[in-house]
């Protein structure tokens, strides 16, 4: 029987976060049952196909007859173990959720962040008798992680979204932990036949944050634009805008960048393939935020379209040989130089780059290959009932 599994989530949906969609619509066309619980849900106007629920909206009272002192006692191992999250409120929040959970008949329950969404799935999954997993993404391992040694300990599966993180979490504790990269719905990305033009098209998609690197990315065109006939569009928004505005101005690029703000997703898959190169110069910013496996640098190979990026462990696990570039993050004059070697390519040459891109997507980041990667790992977990239990801890609510 294949099992019914619903994913957590902290806002559902969001704009940024079209992985969670994503993976959601795979494993539901992969023929599983799939549901989504989140916190808070967004008052944006998306239709799903699958159901959405406000964690805690209501009480399903015949799930109290289902609850036993070993579910009960593996649950509060877990909360009285973690630290992040007042104990009373993780443990009658996590009820709620685990109510709705048998009610909906949830067999599994996947987590998005290693947070808050993360500690309840798993409370909850204890509470139910279920099995539970969480995937982190970037900010919730290198910035904020909270946990993370706790919550490895009690899922019976952790998702990396690359090596580099696998190796973390492994520091961290040595759970079963596996790397699965997010994945890419390659039916909506189509490559467009690109006309030969003396003028060269750049993108760059994501928020305009220190980790993105963009002040990098302006300060590297500088130098080629008596060389050159070139155009950057920085598809999206946030904190840096004002100060990114200032930059191109007083660097004399104002003809060549164009700020066109956030755009829906559809716009991205629409317009993506006519561009020629994808510019993503990722950095590690003070905070410590990294990205970890960025979608943008697939959704731009999945449509042909080559890619610049940076030396990141999640970068280089995306990047090869004839996909695109790889330079030094925070590095100028590197990136200036990978800019001036893909437009001093042949017509030939950067088509031929461009098929090994979407090969590359198409072998190693497929979404629909994923999404059956993840639920063949879901289905072989052994049943809670059949896991030994853990050692007892008294309820004691604070």
């Amino acid at each position: 029987m294949m099992k019914n599994i619903a994913i957590v989530a902290p806002t559902f949906p969001v704009l940024s976060e079209t992985f969670i969609r994503t993976e959601v619509e795979s494993i539901q066309e992969s023929g599983y049952q799939v549901m989504v619980f989140t916190l808070k849900k967004n008052k944006e106007k998306t239709k799903t196909r699958y159901p959405v629920h406000t964690i805690g909206d209501h009480f399903h009272l015949p799930f109290l007859k289902s609850l036993t002192p070993k579910r009960i006692k593996n649950c509060w191992q877990f909360i009285n173990e973690q630290q992040s999250l007042p104990k009373r409120s993780l443990f009658f929040y996590s009820l709620k959720l685990a109510a709705q959970l048998v009610e909906h008949n949830i067999h599994h329950v996947h987590a998005h962040f290693c947070q808050h969404t993360a500690a309840h799935a798993i409370a909850a999954a204890k509470l139910a008798g279920i099995t539970v997993s969480f995937v982190g993404h970037g900010h919730d391992v290198n910035e904020t992680p909270f946990d993370i040694t706790t919550k490895i300990k009690h899922a019976d599966l952790v998702i990396a979204v690359c090596q580099f993180m696998a190796d973390k979490f492994n520091q961290y504790h040595h759970g079963n932990i596996k790397v699965l990269h997010c994945g890419v719905k390659t039916s909506l990305f189509t490559p467009q036949l690109r006309p030969a033009s003396p003028s060269f098209r750049f993108v760059f998609v994501g928020r305009l944050i220190e980790s993105k690197g963009l002040t990098y990315l302006i300060s590297s065109l500088q130098p080629l634009i008596n060389n050159y006939h070139f155009s950057l569009d920085i598809i999206g928004d946030g904190e840096l805008a004002e100060s990114l505005h200032e930059q191109v101005q007083s660097l004399g690029l104002c003809a060549h960048i164009n700020f066109l703000g956030a755009k829906p997703h559809h716009w991205i898959t629409q317009n993506l393939p006519y561009y020629d190169c994808l510019i993503a110069p990722f950095c590690v910013a003070k905070s410590g935020s990294v990205d970890t496996g960025p979608l943008v640098l697939k959704e731009a190979m999945s449509v042909s379209v080559p890619v610049i990026t940076t030396d990141l462990p999640g970068c280089q696990e995306i990047v090869s040989a004839g996909t695109g570039y790889i330079v030094e993050q925070n590095n100028i004059e590197q990136l200036t130089h990978a800019i001036s070697d893909f437009v001093s390519l042949s017509p030939s040459e950067r088509l031929t780059m461009g098929l090994n891109t979407r090969k590359a997507v198409l072998e190693n980041f497929d979404a629909h290959k994923q999404a059956l990667t993840l639920c063949r790992w879901i289905e072989t977990l052994p049943s809670p009932s059949s896991q030994p239990l853990l050692s007892t801890s008294h309820y004691t609510p604070e």
